[in-house]
């Protein structure tokens, strides 16, 4: 979508709401960071000098449509979002970016949807990242941080009020295949992913799997596909949180592609925590993915501090720093990428 499309989503929104659109909520979201980096990993400055810098925390800040349309007594409902990523600090090469996007039906069957948007796997490591949306974005540790394309999803009614299940595909398209470069990916569900997320009170877990995933590892070879299993569990008191998040991530061997042959597998493992007090809170995590073909061990290490100006608002300061133990970069051994800032969030 062009700007001048977007515009005119976002002005019937205000302008015509119920006209077409269901009553549409326009939200959106700055999340701007003033930080100072060393990356001799090259995750994101890419210079061994440090370096300051304002910037779009993770690519973060968005503005987006989303709302729902009732189907006269049969109980279903029409629900959509169009969220685009914006550019606040002007550096990224276009001032609006594809994120969730999608169109579905909601009702007493659950709930299905089509497009582009965050995958369940994605979803399922969402509570237990401290650091989501920051340098510390779980993203720089482990794959399986995707939103992908021509997704169809269906989400099951939550089972007692405490069990959901989802599942979603994505057909192939003729892609070449993952598995074989002499071979396509032609049917509806080449790409499968499964997701079951319990939720009570105090705790919440979730379990979730990807199947064929057109993505590389992190770094554990050459690969076009991967296989993603995750679980995740989180629990709160008294103002205290706990979470904890393990993956395995298998890479898909292409034949007569750049790899033919060997066993391309990292195995991620990650606690984090935090303390909440009046307008205040304390966060950190920390985190290790191991390559084992690779031998070298990415870690990482975050801790910050929130402060609530209002509701909508939110003041950070954070230190974040990753390094990878057993490898050599630049001639640079176990290199690591340190950052220190502060950020401003607003919602709306």
């Amino acid at each position: 979508m062009n700007k001048t499309m977007l515009a005119l989503a976002v002005g019937v929104a205000f302008l015509a709401p119920g006209v077409s659109l269901g009553a549409p909520k326009v939200y959106g979201k700055f999340n701007v960071g003033f930080d100072s980096q060393e990356d001799e990993i090259g995750l994101d400055f890419e210079t061994i000098d440090r370096t300051w810098k304002l910037r779009d925390n993770n690519n973060s800040s968005r503005l987006g449509v989303k709302g729902d349309e009732e189907l006269g007594a049969s109980g279903l409902k029409i629900i959509y979002q169009l969220e685009y990523g914006i550019d606040p600090d002007g550096d990224e090469s276009s001032a609006f970016s594809e994120r969730n996007i999608f169109v579905g039906l909601e009702g007493g069957f659950g709930q299905l949807r089509v497009g582009k948007y965050d995958t369940l796997v994605k979803e399922a490591g969402a509570n237990v990242d401290e650091f989501n949306d920051t340098i510390g974005d779980i993203t720089n540790l482990m794959v399986g941080e995707t939103r992908n394309k021509n997704l169809v999803t269906y989400t099951a009614p939550t089972l007692a009020e405490l069990v959901t299940f989802a599942v979603a595909v994505q057909p192939g398209e003729g892609r070449t295949a993952t598995d074989d470069v002499a071979d396509v990916e032609d049917g509806v569900a080449d790409t499968f992913y499964a997701s079951l997320v319990f939720e009570a009170e105090a705790f919440n877990a979730a379990l979730a799997y990807a199947d064929n995933e057109v993505a590389g590892l992190k770094f554990d070879g050459t690969t076009v596909g991967v296989d993603i299993l995750r679980a995740t569990a989180q629990y709160t008191w008294s103002g205290f949180e706990v979470g904890a998040l393990y993956q395995l991530a298998e890479g898909v061997d292409q034949a007569g592609g750049a790899v033919t042959g060997g066993d391309f597998e990292e195995s991620t493992w990650l606690l984090s925590g935090g303390y909440s007090v009046g307008s205040w809170k304390v966060k950190g995590q920390y985190g290790e993915t191991d390559g084992d073909r690779s031998d070298f061990t990415r870690s990482e290490l975050g801790i910050g501090v929130d402060y609530k100006l209002t509701k909508s608002a939110t003041a950070q300061v954070y230190y974040v720093t990753y390094e990878d133990e057993d490898r050599v970069i630049d001639g640079i051994s176990d290199p690591q990428t340190d950052t220190f800032g502060v950020a401003f969030v607003y919602s709306f």
